[in-house]
């Protein structure tokens, strides 16, 4: 198992990779403590992004990861407190833009989880769509890879077309959270690159459903990566694909969960 030591250098290590523009204003800073903390429903809490009079600061509960991982080793370990980190501090950036997008995100997935409605997707390689390839997809595939590693596959494309390069504020938003996407070339989704993933997650149920009726052997393969539509900013600003590379981080972060056998009881 893991000591609380050795989780803190890590979560040291963690935030060190990251860009330090993200951390501006959390003048408390990233704190672990020796707690297992557990809500009102007896879930598991992993961390707590928090704003009171002590300021804006980020708390990470060693005892919670304890419970929930102590038979794993330290590379799970480490991967998990990076995301559990990662979701704090969006926290922490929607709090200063003033968008409740993720708490709201946080209560659904809860109640999800209570109900029994959080059904795991089960894949081996993953392609990620767009509607162009130049954003969203690279974005989220970016993220996806920076966890799992090559351990599940994954790659990017447009639905139906290609731009000529990815967003350079894409590409600025992805670099926010640590992901290279500046040398990737945008390609279209074809019934060969479709035959090469267990999954196609779309962006959006257009996108998934205009696939399936052109490609129908591939419908079952077809899947949207949200709940909701996750569309791409309807200001081409940077702030908005900010905001945007969010979002998309959220979803993959639950999409690792599920995929990586996350436990059941946890929450972030």
């Amino acid at each position: 198992m893991v000591t609380f030591e050795e989780a803190a250098k890590m979560l040291d290590e963690a935030a060190e990779s990251l860009p330090p523009e993200i951390f501006e204003r959390l003048n408390g800073g990233v704190n672990l403590l020796p707690a297992r903390k557990t809500d009102q429903n007896g879930l598991l809490v992993m961390g707590t992004y928090n704003v009171n009079q002590l300021g804006r600061y980020i708390e990470i509960y060693y005892g919670s990861f304890r419970a929930a991982h102590r038979s794993d080793g330290p590379e799970k370990w480490r991967k998990e407190l990076t995301k559990t980190l990662k979701h704090e501090l969006t926290h922490h950036v929607e709090s200063l833009a003033g968008d409740r997008s993720l708490e709201k995100w946080d209560e659904q997935h809860v109640a999800e989880l209570l109900a029994g409605l959080a059904e795991p997707v089960e894949a081996d390689s993953i392609l990620f769509v767009d509607e162009d390839g130049a954003g969203l997809a690279p974005l989220a595939a970016a993220l996806f890879r920076s966890e799992a590693g090559e351990e599940i596959p994954c790659a990017a494309a447009g639905a139906f077309r290609a731009s000529e390069r990815v967003n350079p504020k894409a590409a600025k938003a992805a670099a926010r959270w640590g992901a290279d996407i500046s040398g990737y070339v945008p390609e279209a989704v074809t019934p060969e690159l479709l035959g090469r993933y267990d999954v196609a997650l779309c962006m959006t149920e257009a996108q998934a459903d205009a696939l399936a009726e052109a490609y129908p052997a591939f419908d079952e393969r077809l899947l949207c990566l949200g709940e909701t539509d996750i569309a791409p900013p309807a200001l081409d600003t940077l702030f908005g694909w900010q905001r945007a590379a969010d979002r998309v981080e959220r979803e993959v972060a639950a999409l690792l969960d599920e995929l990586l056998g996350a436990e059941d009881d946890e929450d972030t």
